[in-house]
């Protein structure tokens, strides 16, 4: 999950991970390909979906199917991922054959699934041999039939003479799904009808449809074998990315409750199959719900009951995937708390056993697009976390950047349909661009902030009012404005934030309340007028920002505390409206101004040691102020602007290293200001108050 996006997950209902476990001899492994794909590409008729059947609710699809086995010929018992998966398989479908009935492997495991009192849940499909009938033996039966209570089973043949591919598949699903066959059929029958009734009214253009569909379906299995390729490969890769101290699966931390105030919280989950997780479910919405209230500390204490519940309830039933799902989601809940309350270390533990119980999970479902998903968002996190490091690793954040990118778009190989999935894919951009802007990789950021814009435009195209889509293609064109900007491309920039404000101002106009969008418009505003002052339009900037002084006034008066990205935002508003003031000729306004902004950028560092943009607004203040009095300022605020070198000596982003060449000027290291300098023009840093600043103290090289 990422950042404060607030989703609820239900539990799977269903106990079993496979619908099916197909069984088969290695030699009719043809037949077993089919026979997946088959089942799985199988829609159940609309009308059928959700109405009760033997077996339950039907379902739409029957999915997923268990197929793939290692080789047990060198083996002197049933592997352990087999027995797994035969547990957690609600059916088995044995493929039929002489070659099956003379299978070991194919008997083990007809009695292994029995054994589990599942008897009644074994269907056979005929794809060779001769079947039982009046003084004739079985020559396709396996023995293990007879031995497990099913002397004559019914079964499906598949031969063209017989049932043939589609009655057998119609068989094996009115079997598995408790549906008379004769009722599955009809609807199967009326919709094949209608496909045909439209192929009497216009045969060529379905003739068309129909190579398309089948092209399409090819094309489906070609992109789903990709995907669990990528999964695969990119699973490798992750062993060199997380670092992972703590197994999450071994619920240590359960061990270091109370064990009466643990007892105490399972039992007033009731009884009952779920709960345990449905009360886990209900803790996690009221800790979402008290953080939406800056609660930290009581939704914290919510977050921590709801994983301890979850823990326990995965501590009874380690096969249950969907609560091992659920563990993650709470990691990331509690992670998310550490990350707020400036904890980076607890932050980066929980972040970290959130990607490792994903990355666990696609093991087992490499086809599963939601958990490679999931994935993608885990790496974000962690990335985020990476970037707000003290003495953080900027290419080790531009790796899992990049990572996370990559998982959303296997998500998409293997759900190619999924709109959700793609609306992600421009926050991944978004989020590489970032990471990108962090190593000063100017062109990289801007490619990948015009993928960001593309793809929301794309997705606000196919719903032209849906509010959420338009403030998406809004920050994706913010984002895109701030490195057009750092690039000295000014007029892109102006064009990129008028179209921001034309976007948001309309949402805002019907829900003026709104304080994130309030501040957001806010933002956008100042900055536009900053640009328009650096392109000379100084009367028209002096205007907007007197006006936005009176906006801000507001928004404070309404008892806003302790909100830290209002006071940064503000904090920015001073230091812009200082420098037009500085421009318009108005010293004593810019003078205020710049002293305002220092005060709330210590006021931030006091409370956030280290805070990376607290440290740069506090530094560009100074800066402007020692410019225009030509006098440092005392001692106590010098030591607090930032020391601008990591580890390796090395500054990561292009604004980081304009901001360390102006306190090299302003110190008089002019050596160290031209080396930052030059590496500045080399990566295309062209900001127009650097380029001023650079041409001012004769930094820029001769051209």
């Amino acid at each position: 999950m990422l950042g404060t996006t607030w989703s609820y997950r239900h539990p799977v209902k269903n106990k079993f991970k496979y619908k099916a476990y197909i069984s088969y001899s290695h030699c009719d492994e043809r037949w077993a390909k089919w026979l997946h794909r088959a089942l799985e590409s199988y829609r159940v008729p609309r009308k059928l979906v959700a109405t009760k059947a033997g077996a339950g609710t039907v379902p739409a699809r029957i999915r997923p199917v268990f197929r793939d086995r290692d080789d047990l010929s060198s083996a002197s018992d049933l592997g352990g991922t087999v027995k797994q998966a035969l547990q957690d398989s609600e059916n088995m479908i044995v493929v039929c054959s002489p070659d099956a009935a003379a299978s070991f492997w194919v008997n083990e495991e007809i009695k292994s699934f029995a054994g589990l009192g599942r008897e009644k849940q074994i269907f056979c499909i005929i794809v060779d041999g001769q079947p039982p009938g009046p003084g004739v033996a079985s020559t396709c039966f396996p023995n293990a039939l007879a031995e497990v209570g099913l002397q004559e089973p019914l079964a499906a043949d598949v031969r063209k003479w017989a049932d043939g591919k589609h009655l057998s598949k119609l068989k094996l699903v009115s079997g598995m799904l408790g549906l008379p066959l004769d009722q599955l059929r009809r609807r199967d029958l009326q919709k094949r009808q209608r496909i045909w009734t439209l192929a009497a009214v216009a045969s060529v253009a379905v003739l068309a449809v129909l190579i398309l569909a089948i092209t399409a379906r090819i094309a489906a299995q070609q992109r789903r074998d990709s995907g669990e390729s990528l999964v695969s490969y990119k699973l490798n890769q992750l062993r060199t990315i997380l670092n992972v101290t703590d197994d999450p699966e071994d619920l240590t931390r359960l061990g270091q409750w109370n064990p009466q105030e643990l007892s105490e919280l399972i039992e007033s989950a009731g009884s009952g199959e779920n709960s345990l997780i449905n009360l886990a479910l209900d803790l996690r919405k009221q800790g979402s719900d008290l953080y939406e209230r800056d609660a930290l500390d009581e939704a914290m204490q919510k977050f921590q009951e709801s994983w301890a519940l979850l823990a326990e309830t995965y501590r009874r039933d380690r096969d249950n995937q969907a609560v091992l799902f659920e563990l993650g989601q709470a990691e990331y809940y509690i992670g998310q708390i550490h990350t707020d309350r400036a904890d980076l270390d607890k932050a980066e533990e929980a972040f970290m056993s959130y990607a490792e119980i994903t990355r666990r999970l696609i093991l087992l479902q490499p086809e599963n697009a939601e958990w490679v998903l999931e994935m993608a968002y885990a790496l974000t996190n962690l990335g985020t976390l990476e970037e707000r490091a003290d003495d953080s690793d900027p290419e080790r954040s531009l790796q899992l950047m990049q990572s996370a990118l990559e998982y959303n778009q296997i998500a998409l190989v293997l759900d190619p349909q999924n709109e959700y999935y793609k609306s992600e894919l421009g926050q991944s951009h978004a989020f590489l661009a970032d990471a990108q802007r962090d190593v000063c990789d100017l062109e990289g950021a801007l490619l990948s902030r015009q993928k960001n814009v593309s793809l929301e435009q794309d997705m606000l195209a196919q719903d032209g009012e849906n509010p959420r889509k338009i403030e998406k293609l809004a920050w994706a064109l913010s984002g895109y404005s701030v490195v057009q900007r750092e690039l000295g491309l000014v007029d892109e920039a102006i064009v990129s934030l008028e179209k921001v404000l034309q976007l948001l101002e309309p949402i805002l106009l019907q829900n003026p309340d709104n304080k994130r969008d309030v501040r957001y418009v806010l933002l956008r505003k100042h900055r536009l007028a900053m640009l328009r002052a650096l392109n000379g339009d100084l009367e028209q900037a002096t205007k907007v920002m007197d006006a936005l002084d009176e906006e801000w006034q507001a928004y404070f008066q309404d008892g806003i505390k302790d909100d830290l990205e209002a006071i940064e935002h503000y904090t920015n508003y001073l230091i812009d409206r200082a420098s037009i003031a500085q421009m318009t000729g108005d010293p004593e306004m810019a003078e205020r101004l710049f002293k305002d902004s220092m005060a709330l950028s210590i006021e931030t560092l006091e409370e956030f040691p280290g805070n990376r943009d607290a440290g740069n607004r506090l530094m560009l203040a100074v800066f402007r102020l020692w410019e225009m009095k030509q006098e440092l300022p005392p001692e106590s605020i010098l030591k607090k602007l930032p020391y601008y070198y990591s580890t390796s000596g090395s500054i990561r982003a292009c604004f980081d290293a304009s901001m360390a060449a102006r306190k090299a000027i302003m110190f008089g290291v002019t050596d160290r200001a031209v080396e930052l300098t030059n590496y500045l023009i080399e990566r295309g840093y062209a900001e127009v108050t650097f380029a001023r600043v650079c041409k001012k103290y004769s930094l820029c090289p001769e051209r």
